[in-house]
């Protein structure tokens, strides 16, 4: 039989305990749910004491800052990359594959916050290279900014089954991507270079091929095959991992064993803290999940 834990992407790092804590919410800990006893499966620091020990106070609460855009960098009329300035400490965090970030124009209001996948960090220059799909509303006013913007991160979830690609050891990884799905596979080919032997397979839609060769050139891939996917693409079984970042329906479609999965998370995103309530998931067993914030393991 297969059992399934939820885990919460934040809990152990410096931003735990998070605002849930405050509201009772908490994902792992049991006392912070309003139980009377320790009934978690969390193997770290105890959530519990630390938000005791620091007076019932979040940890390093992620708050808008405003940034510099040091470049914008056009791919045709509705594709557009800011680069933006950030702390080293910041770019480090967000060079970790799965990461995004929140971002407005300057003096807008938390409602056009929109979630942007990084798609390469540069610790050592401290900038962000974002993909901004310009689309509506809010893109189209990511795309106006010249000078500023405000940014709030690092966002750790992009990834359902990240975990199976934060390993030590050498993996050989199929990375298929479609449309801005590239940006998250981009950064994470960057991240892995010289451990992971990665093949990539992309769907050009709605992106440029200047947009690939740009980010690719540094951090080449082992093989790159184009392509218009289709849901009846079959996955060579050689690969240790499968990676699929592109809409739900080739999520669904795709057949790879769920052992080697890890895919783009496309649930509704709107303030990464698991409190507004757009990204709730309910299970077959009626079971609201956030996930913004959970990731899921089999055992």
């Amino acid at each position: 039989m297969t059992y399934k834990e939820e885990v919460c992407i934040d809990a152990g790092s410096e931003n735990c305990p998070c605002l849930l804590a405050e509201s009772g919410d908490c994902i792992t800990c049991s006392r912070l749910q309003g139980k009377d006893c320790c009934d978690c499966n969390w193997r770290g620091v105890c959530i519990y004491n630390e938000y005791i020990q620091n007076g019932k106070k979040i940890n390093n609460r992620r708050e808008s800052k405003k940034t510099r855009i040091l470049k914008k960098i056009w791919y045709g009329e509705d594709l557009v990359v800011l680069v933006v300035e950030v702390s080293k400490g910041f770019a480090l965090k967000a060079s970790l594959p799965g990461s995004y970030v929140f971002l407005k124009r300057c003096h807008e209001s938390d409602c056009y916050s929109v979630p942007i996948s990084v798609m390469r960090a540069e610790p050592e220059k401290g900038q962000l290279h974002l993909a901004v799909k310009v689309v509506a509303g809010k893109t189209k006013a990511l795309a106006e900014a010249t000078d500023h913007i405000e940014i709030r991160g690092v966002y750790r979830n992009g990834l359902l089954g990240v975990s199976r690609l934060l390993t030590k050891q050498p993996q050989k990884v199929l990375c298929i991507t479609k449309g801005v799905g590239f940006a998250p596979a981009a950064n994470y080919n960057q991240w892995a270079f010289g451990k992971d032997t990665i093949d990539m397979i992309i769907d050009l839609d709605k992106i440029n091929q200047e947009l690939v060769n740009d980010y690719l050139v540094d951090y080449p891939a082992n093989s790159i095959r184009y392509t218009e996917l289709t849901p009846d693409l079959v996955c060579p079984e050689e690969y240790d991992r499968v990676l699929i970042l592109a809409s739900d329906y080739f999520v669904e479609s795709i057949a790879v064993p769920e052992k080697k999965r890890i895919v783009s998370n496309n649930f509704h995103m709107c303030c990464g803290e698991g409190i507004c309530g757009a990204c709730t998931m309910v299970d077959d067993q009626g079971k609201s999940h956030k996930m913004c914030k959970c990731q899921f393991y089999e055992f």
